[in-house]
């Protein structure tokens, strides 16, 4: 009997030994480590097992199967000896009925008592259990060494003969396996769901590029290098862009820098009609294809709040600011200079069934499109393009003014057409239904 009740203990170490050194995260493990003030043996030694993770896990299975193996023989055996004891049955049959009993009783002892209960206590406290279990674990490892590493030498070799890797990358995840278990965490309330937000548009701004953020070139208001003070003050008062690109010749192409609208009202006490040039800031340049962290780390290596993007023939595609980028990890921002209404779109009312039509602009991005509207786009995903027009264009090259085009959910249609350029569009956004979803590939709306 006691021979049996240490064998069951035996087998719960190791099931316990199991489950917590799959459940646990080093992670945690070195937070307790800096947390405590002096050594910690025990978190070292937890440490070391989960740096050789697969060597321990096969001390588990091994401890699992020889327990089990123990359990049947000695438990048989047991119960046989009660029963017989007993002189109710004639002996052969109570041999029998013995086996049939020992087999149920031992599985139901052993799937409930040394497997389920220890896997549920390992998974819910897995740091604690294996802290508490470490040192009889590497005692059972050390003396069992030569037969653990035989079975785990052989199952390591029997694996890769058939094809598949003995010693896989341990806690190792992709980018939406961060997010999904993120979002799980904020759906339990370990994480704030704004964190979530911030740790989605952070993935997103490293997949991102100059081009698709920048503000292009038909959108800049410039001021020639040969304007005095008083010609950018009036542009300032106009536009209240406090930072404006300086030109040479009226030339969008010849980009020579920006002037603040510090140094503009800071020289305009002095003369107004002093030309600009003389409080020119110098800008860097950066390709359309550079991500916009290099963009970043251009402007703080040359500290200036806005960069030049340049296409492939080197002409200038647009500028990226400072704020662009901020936005993409912060939202849009808005300072006291904004409009509150977005530039690029602007609600038209609804029909009779309650969708919502849009008035928006050609020129507003993909990224921006669906942010707006709360859906994640395949189609946009999947595209080179970077503005509504660019992929209606290159999509849809037979268009027509005023014929509307279904995309998902989404009814776009055409308001104008003027040398192979379309200003605006208008958008109806329907609600989601089983045929319209199919191309959505996430939707934060009802």
């Amino acid at each position: 009997m006691i021979v049996i009740f240490v064998v069951l203990l035996l087998a719960v170490l190791f099931t316990l030994t199991e489950y917590s050194l799959v459940k646990v995260r080093p992670s945690a493990l070195k937070a307790l480590q800096e947390e405590a003030s002096g050594p910690t043996p025990k978190i070292d030694r937890a440490l070391f097992m989960l740096e050789h993770l697969t060597e321990y896990l096969s001390t588990a299975q091994v401890g699992i199967t020889l327990t089990s193996l123990i359990l049947g023989w000695i438990g048989e055996s047991f119960i046989a000896e009660l029963i017989l004891s007993t002189h109710i049955l004639p002996e052969s049959i109570a041999r029998t009925v013995s086996s049939v009993t020992a087999i149920l009783l031992f599985t139901f002892i052993h799937a409930v008592f040394t497997d389920l209960v220890p896997k549920n206590i390992a998974i819910d406290k897995p740091a604690k259990v294996l802290l508490m279990i470490v040192r009889p674990v590497m005692m059972f490892h050390v003396l069992f060494y030569p037969l653990i590493w035989l079975f785990d030498r052989t199952a390591a070799d029997v694996t890769k003969l058939l094809g598949y890797n003995a010693r896989p990358d341990e806690d190792t995840y992709s980018e939406n396996e961060i997010l999904s278990l993120s979002a799980d965490a904020a759906d339990a309330g370990e994480i704030d769901p704004e964190d979530l937000q911030f740790m989605k548009r952070a993935f997103e701004m490293n997949d991102k590029v100059a081009s698709d953020i920048m503000i292009d070139r038909t959108q800049l208001s410039v001021v020639d290098v040969t304007a005095s003070i008083q010609e950018a003050l009036n542009l300032y008062l106009e536009d209240k862009f406090s930072r404006i690109p300086v030109v040479a010749n009226n030339d969008k192409d010849k980009i020579l820098g920006y002037v603040y609208i510090y140094d503009l009202v800071r020289q305009g006490r002095i003369n107004m009609n002093s030309p600009v040039r003389i409080i020119l800031r110098n800008l860097p340049n950066v390709s359309e294809t550079q991500p916009i962290t290099d963009v970043l780390q251009e402007m703080i290596e040359h500290r200036v709040p806005m960069v030049v993007v340049k296409d492939e023939y080197g002409g200038t595609s647009g500028i990226v600011t400072d704020k662009d980028i901020y936005e993409e990890l912060f939202g849009t921002v808005r300072d006291e200079v904004d409009d509150v209404a977005d530039d690029l779109v602007r609600k038209l009312g609804a029909d009779d069934d309650g969708n919502m039509h849009y008035r928006v602009s050609g020129k507003m991005t993909l990224y921006d499109f669906e942010r707006f509207f709360h859906e994640t786009l395949r189609t946009f995903e999947d595209s080179e393009m970077v503005t509504l027009t660019g992929y209606m264009l290159d999509n849809y090259p037979d268009l027509t003014v005023g014929k509307p085009i279904q995309i998902a959910n989404f009814s776009i249609t055409p308001l104008d057409f003027k040398d192979a350029y379309i200003s605006n569009f208008k958008v109806v956004a329907y609600p989601l239904t089983d045929e319209n979803n199919s191309d959505v590939v996430e939707s934060q709306n009802n």
